[in-house]
Order: structure tokens, then C-alpha cells, then sequence
């Protein structure tokens, strides 16, 4: 953190300043919510007033001192990712279910289309692209609840995230072999690395199948009503987090594994979920004021940076838009709703829950700045495209009064 010997010496203590900064951003989260805006800019705001765009309290230091709360937080949001895909309507859907996996892979085509041109090498540029097929799920499910959307549009853009995670895992897991095994550093071969790679994904899908059970278990043997099981779930949670951290294997996976598993297990689900929403509500609180905090608006001002970051960003939306094309189901109206709600994005610092995936210090310092513009432009700009999309299918509680 910056030399902050002025401030109060409470201010010195790391949970009090986290406790301060989630604080702020209730607050401003509120207030602006009375004049319309969605929620969420109140911790961008606190993010950026104490982040390193500011007063530099919240960087990552700090917020490396808390990573097991980070953690936690993102437990709940990866597993309500989870939990809103619906594999069997994306089978028996087929052209929509089709084209949302379709958006994945133009996602990340176009992706390494634009970056190689732009001076990035392949590996690089495969590895960014991977991370960029995901939908940002704190954003998309934050906007999602902030306005009780509900409709045609929301359920596909709420598989879509699930879904996007699932492919981005995997072609992850392809081109951080590729770079790893092409380092500077004596690494194993390429065919190593995958077959490691490999065998996290594997592990943390089978920790999400023993967590089930012991879920599944354990509300057995109490014998828990619908309103006593959040409980019993958060703390399986907890224990798939664990699991999945001290064997190293794929959190990502476990815990949208856990959320797709418990799909149908709960049949009353409004009081199920009715229990997990203000423990959900600070969770993406607390993790998008942490990746606001992290924006440093100088790389935003290196105009050749950011006029790559911007086209990345609207070439995101463009694919998505284009790949829903053969959902004949969909209005060309709700298609357009599809493409702005899922505009968000994930930065790698979104998916350090994941212990199987080492830090990105390899990466050359174009790709560092340009991941940096683009955490910012969605920091500013993701969650405003989002509502405006969900606002646009007319599925948020306002259209829905109209």
C-alpha cells in the first residue's frame, strides 16, 4: 500500500480497510441505484476512491492478504453461474443452444485475429483470447438481480455465461500449455502440460461429484428443510474451495459443476434462494470493488492501447450477435438485448480463485497494459451495457410494470 502516515490508525488495519471500502460501496451503491444507476458503479466508485487510481489503500498486496475471502466470494458467484445453466434445454434447443456455443468460439477467434496483427506472438494471443471467450458472471448476475430480470433473453444470456466459462476453461487449459511449454523457462513438453492441465480439470470435477454427495448427504441425515439448506450448501462450498485448493486442481470447474449439479436438487427453489441473495449481494460487491480498485486509468490514457482495448470490446459484442443468428427462436429485437447483456469480460485477476492456473508474469508488457485497458473499460463501461441490455429486452422489473 502508499504511504498513508496521516490517516488514522485504524485505517492501518487490512480488515478495516476492507471493511471500509465494502462499506463505501453500499452506501454508493444505493444511493445511486435512488437516481437510476445500477448498483454496482457504487463499488467502482469505492474501488476506484481507494484503489490505485486513488488514495491507493485497496491494491494487491492487500487484496492478496484477503485472497481466501476473494475466494469465497467467487465460490458464490461461480456456483450461481453453475446453477442457471439448463443442459437440457441447450441440447434440445439445438440452434439456440448452437449458437451460444458458437459466440464462444467467435469470441476468441476474432480475439486472436485482432491481437496477432497488433504485435502479440500466437501463444500470447491464444492465452488472452481464452480468457476473453468468458462472460463476467459478477456483473451479468449482479444486473440479473439488482432488477429481477426475468425472460427469454435473460435465461440465454444466463446459460450463456455457464457456458462461456466452460469453453474458456478448457481452451485455457490448451494455451496456457502451449505457453508454458514454449517459455523462456525449462518447462515439460506441450503434450505434458495438457495432460496436466488435463488432469486438474478432471480432479476438480470429480472434488464437485464428492461435494454433491456430502451435500446431498448431509441434508439427508438432518433431515434440513429448504430454508435450513443455504447453510449446509455454503459450507460445502467452502469445502469444494478447499479441496480444490490444496490438491491444486480446477476450482472453476468445481464449483460451476456444483452449481449445474444442484440445478434440480432444490425444488423450492424461491426459499432457497431467497437465503443466499444478501451473502451473494456483498460477494459481487466485494469483488467488483476489488477489480475496480486494481484499474490504473494511466494505461486507459496510452491512446494506442485503449483504441485496441476498445475494438476488442465492441468486436466482443459483434461476435456474440453475429453467432445468434441461426437461434431462429430469438427476435432480432431480443438478439440485440443477448449481445449487450453478455458485453462483459473477465481479466485473468478474475480467475485467481483458481490455484491450478499459475500467475500471467510471462506475459510481455503490451499484453499486461492491454489486459489492464480492458479491465477498465469493463469496469466502467460493462455493467451500464448489461442493464441497457436486459432494460432493452424489456425483462427488467421496470419493463416488466410497463
Amino acid at each position: 500500500m502508499n504511504d498513508v502516515s496521516s490517516l488514522p490508525l485504524f485505517l492501518f488495519s487490512p480488515l478495516a480497510i476492507i471493511g471500509a471500502s465494502l462499506l463505501l460501496s453500499q452506501m454508493l451503491g444505493v444511493l445511486l441505484q435512488r437516481r437510476g444507476v445500477p448498483r454496482l458503479y457504487g463499488a467502482v466508485a469505492a474501488g476506484l476512491i481507494l484503489g490505485m487510481s486513488g488514495f491507493g489503500l485497496v491494491d494487491a498486496p492487500l487484496l492478496t492478504y484477503f485472497q481466501e475471502l476473494m475466494n469465497a466470494a467467487a465460490a458464490l458467484v461461480l456456483f450461481e453461474a453453475g446453477r442457471k445453466m439448463d443442459l437440457t434445454w441447450l441440447w434440445r434447443s439445438r440452434a439456440q443452444g448452437g449458437s451460444l456455443v458458437l459466440g464462444c468460439v467467435l469470441r476468441g477467434a476474432c480475439t486472436v485475429a485482432l491481437l496477432v496483427p497488433f504485435g502479440l506472438a500466437w501463444g500470447e494471443a491464444a492465452f488472452i483470447a481464452s480468457i476473453l471467450i468468458a462472460i463476467n458472471p459478477v456483473v451479468f448476475t449482479s444486473m440479473v438481480s439488482d432488477h429481477n430480470a426475468t425472460g427469454v433473453a435473460t435465461y440465454a444470456a444466463a446459460n450463456a455465461v455457464g457456458l462461456s466459462h466452460l469453453v474458456a476453461l478448457v481452451a485455457l487449459s490448451v494455451s496456457l500449455s502451449w505457453l508454458r511449454s514454449h517459455g523462456i523457462t525449462d518447462e515439460p513438453p506441450f503434450v505434458d502440460q495438457l495432460v496436466l492441465q488435463g488432469g486438474k480439470l478432471l480432479l476438480g470435477a470429480a472434488i464437485a461429484l464428492l461435494c454433491y454427495g456430502v451435500y446431498k448427504l448431509a441434508a439427508r441425515l438432518s433431515r434440513a428443510e429448504a430454508s435450513a439448506r443455504p447453510g449446509i450448501l455454503l459450507a460445502t462450498l467452502m469445502l469444494d474451495l478447499g479441496l480444490c485448493s490444496v490438491t491444486s486442481s480446477s476450482a472453476l470447474l468445481s464449483l460451476l459443476l456444483m452449481g449445474l449439479l444442484l440445478r434440480n436438487a432444490e425444488k423450492r427453489e424461491n426459499v432457497f434462494q431467497a437465503q443466499l441473495k444478501t451473502v451473494q449481494d456483498i460477494g459481487y460487491a466485494l469483488l467488483f470493488m476489488a477489480s475496480a480498485a486494481l484499474v490504473e486509468l494511466e494505461q486507459v490514457l496510452q491512446w494506442q492501447i485503449l483504441l485496441m482495448a476498445l475494438l476488442l470490446f465492441s468486436m466482443r459484442i459483434a461476435a456474440t450477435r453475429l453467432a445468434l443468428v441461426p437461434g431462429y427462436a430469438w427476435s432480432a429485437h431480443k438478439k440485440h438485448a443477448i449481445a449487450l447483456s453478455a458485453c462483459s469480460l473477465v481479466s485473468f485477476s478474475t480467475l485467481v480463485v483458481d490455484s491450478s492456473i499459475p500467475n500471467a508474469a510471462y506475459l510481455s508488457g503490451t499484453a499486461t497494459s492491454l489486459m489492464g485497458a480492458l479491465l477498465a473499460l469493463n469496469v466502467l463501461v460493462a455493467p451500464a451495457l448489461t442493464w441497457a441490455g436486459l432494460h432493452f429486452a424489456g425483462e427488467t422489473h421496470e419493463g416488466s410494470e410497463r
